[in-house]
C-alpha cells in the first residue's frame, strides 16, 4: 500500500483538538461528559512513528552524533561532538523524547490487549496486527538505546506514575528479549491491514519482513560475544527477511511545511552557513574505489568544481579555528551533503534496506560474493544511481572479506548515522583516521565514542538505579564499551 504522507499527523492533531481541545456544548454532541474521550489507536500509532523517526533523523541526533561518530561527516563549526564532547541537554531531551513516544506504543498494546478496550481499538485494524506493529517499534527504539547508552531501564520502563523510577536492564538481557519480543511479534501477526501506519501504509506482509530483519542486524551485532549468533540469524532468515530494496522500512518525509525532512529544515530552511560537511575519510573512500555513489552522497566543492578533482572532504575531529578555516568561506572549499538527495525536504528517513540484510547474509556465509554484491547493487539503486553504471561497477569490486563487506556496509549506511557508528564499534571497519586526543586525553586506538553519558537527570530522579547501572557496566563514560562491543 502506498506510504502515508506528514498530512496525517496534520489531521492527527486536528482530531485531538476536536476530541480533547473543545469540551463546549458536548452534551448537545451526544458525548457523555463523563467519560473520556478515546482515541483511535491509529492516531497513537502515526504520532510514535513519525515522532521515533523525525528524532532520530534530525540535526542533533543524526547531523551531530551519528553522523559526526561513524564520520560520514565533518563539522565546519561547533565541533564539539566530533572532539568527544556531546551536548548534556540533548542527551537528556532524547532519552525522555524515546521513552515519552515509545508510551504511545505501549498504549496501543495495552488498549488492543485489555477485554474492555480492544473491541474499540480494533476500528484501527486487527488487533493482533496493531500489538505486533508496536512490539517491532518499540523493539526497533529499545535496540538503538541499547546501542547508544548499553544497561538501561527495559523490563521496568513505560510503566508511568506506577514506576517513575525504574531499574536498568543489562544489555544482555535487554537484546535476548529484543530478539523474542520480534518472534513473537512477526509470528503473530494475522490478516487485514491496519489504519495510521505512515511506514508501511498498513502492510503487514512488509512489516513481518522488517521484524525478521530486525532480528537479523540485532542477532549479528552480537558475534563478539554470543557463539549461537549465526543460528539466530539464520532462524530470522527462514523466517522470511527482506527480498528487494522495495521491502526496506523508511518513512517518506513530505514536500511542504511541517513534513520537511528535518536536516532540510536544519540545513536550507534555517538560512545558517553550513555546519555539516562530508567527511575527507568518506569522500576519499569513495573516491578510491571509483564508487558511482560520490555524487549521489555529496555536491562537488564549490572552489574546485571546475578542476580535476571537484569533491574534497573536510577531516574529521578539528576545532573550532581549523574547521572553518580549512572549510573556507561559506565552505566552498568542502564537499556538502547533496542537495538532491539527502538536503530535500521529502528524504527517505531510513529504518532499515535490503542491502544490510545482504551483508549480513555474506557475513554469516562466511564472506559469500554473491550476497556481497546483492548489498551493493541494492545500496545503489536505492540511492538512484544508474542501473547501467552499477552494472559496469559489480565486476571492479575487490573480493568479499571482513574488510571489503563491513565499508560496504558502511557505506551503504550512509545517513543511518547511528548505525554506521554501531558497526564501526562492532567491526573495527573501514579503518578510519580521526581526533585520537580530546578534552579526555588519549584514548588510544578507538577514534570514535563507544557510547553516550547517561542524561544527568537520571542522577537525580533515579539515583540508586543509575549508581546501580554504573557499578554493573563500569564507569559512566564515553569510552566504556557496552556488553556486546569486544
Amino acid at each position: 500500500m502506498k506510504k502515508i504522507s506528514y498530512k496525517t499527523i496534520v489531521l492527527f492533531s486536528a482530531f485531538l483538538f476536536l476530541m480533547l481541545g473543545c469540551t463546549k456544548d458536548f452534551e448537545k454532541m451526544n458525548v457523555n461528559p463523563n467519560e473520556p474521550a478515546v482515541v483511535p489507536t491509529q492516531y497513537l500509532l502515526t504520532n510514535a512513528e513519525f515522532r521515533i523517526i523525525d528524532y532520530i533523523w534530525d540535526e542533533w541526533w543524526n547531523g551531530r552524533q551519528g553522523l559526526v561518530y561513524s564520520q560520514y561527516w565533518s563539522q565546519t563549526a561547533y565541533t564539539e561532538e566530533s572532539r568527544f564532547e556531546p551536548r548534556v541537554n540533548i542527551t537528556n531531551s532524547y532519552w525522555g523524547f524515546f521513552y515519552t513516544n515509545m508510551m504511545d506504543l505501549q498504549n496501543i498494546i495495552e488498549l488492543n490487549t485489555n477485554e474492555d478496550t480492544k473491541g474499540t481499538a480494533a476500528a484501527s485494524g486487527p488487533n493482533e496486527n496493531q500489538i505486533a506493529v508496536a512490539r517491532i517499534m518499540k523493539a526497533f527504539t529499545f535496540h538503538m538505546m541499547t546501542d547508544i547508552w548499553g544497561d538501561i531501564p527495559y523490563f521496568d520502563a513505560l510503566k508511568g506514575i506506577e514506576n517513575t523510577a525504574p531499574t536498568y536492564t543489562k544489555q544482555q538481557d535487554i537484546y535476548a528479549d529484543l530478539l523474542k519480543e520480534l518472534t513473537e511479534a512477526q509470528a503473530m501477526i494475522v490478516s487485514g491491514d491496519i489504519a495510521g501506519d505512515i511506514i508501511y501504509g498498513g502492510d503487514m506482509t512488509k512489516w513481518k519482513k522488517f521484524a525478521n530483519s530486525l532480528r537479523m542486524r540485532i542477532a549479528l551485532r552480537t558475534s563478539k560475544v554470543d557463539p549461537d549468533y549465526k543460528a539466530k540469524v539464520q532462524a530470522a532468515i527462514d523466517a522470511g527477511a527482506f527480498e528487494s530494496y522495495e521491502d526496506d522500512a523508511y518513512f517518506q518525509f513530505d514536500n511542504i511545511a511541517p513534513g520537511y525532512n528535518p536536516l532540510y529544515e536544519a540545513i536550507v530552511v534555517s538560512g545558517r552557513p553550513p555546519d555539516f560537511a562530508v567527511s575527507e575519510f568518506m569522500i576519499n573512500t569513495l573516491i578510491g574505489l571509483n564508487d558511482p555513489r560520490l555524487s549521489v552522497y555529496a555536491e562537488k566543492a564549490v572552489a574546485f568544481d571546475t578542476t580535476a578533482t571537484p569533491y574534497r572532504g573536510l577531516p574529521y575531529g578539528l576545532n573550532a579555528t581549523e574547521a572553518p578555516a580549512i572549510a573556507g568561506p561559506g565552505s566552498q572549499n568542502v564537499s556538502l551533503p547533496s542537495n538532491s538527495t539527502v538536503v530535500i525536504p521529502n528524504a527517505k528517513g531510513w529504518m532499515m534496506t535490503y542491502g544490510e540484510v545482504c551483508f549480513i547474509k555474506s557475513e554469516i556465509m562466511g564472506w559469500d560474493q554473491t550476497e556481497y554484491e546483492k548489498g551493493i547493487e541494492a545500496s545503489m539503486l536505492t540511492w538512484g544511481v544508474d542501473p547501467a553504471d552499477v552494472a559496469a561497477y559489480l565486476p571492479t569490486v575487490p573480493a568479499a572479506s571482513a574488510e571489503t563487506v563491513a565499508t560496504q556496509k558502511w557505506l551503504g549506511m550512509y545517513m543511518q548515522g547511528n548505525q554506521g557508528w554501531f558497526e564501526y564499534r562492532r567491526t573495527g571497519y573501514p579503518a578510519m583516521s580521526g581526533c585520537v586526543a580530546g578534552p579526555l586525553g588519549d584514548i588510544g586506538t578507538r577514534i570514535v565514542a563507544s557510547r553516550l553519558f547517561y542524561p544527568e537527570q537520571e542522577q537525580v530522579t533515579n539515583r540508586t538505579n543509575y549508581d546501580a547501572a554504573v557499578a554493573q557496566q563500569g564507569l559512566d563514560q564515553l569510552f566504556t564499551r557496552v556488553w556486546w562491543d569486544k
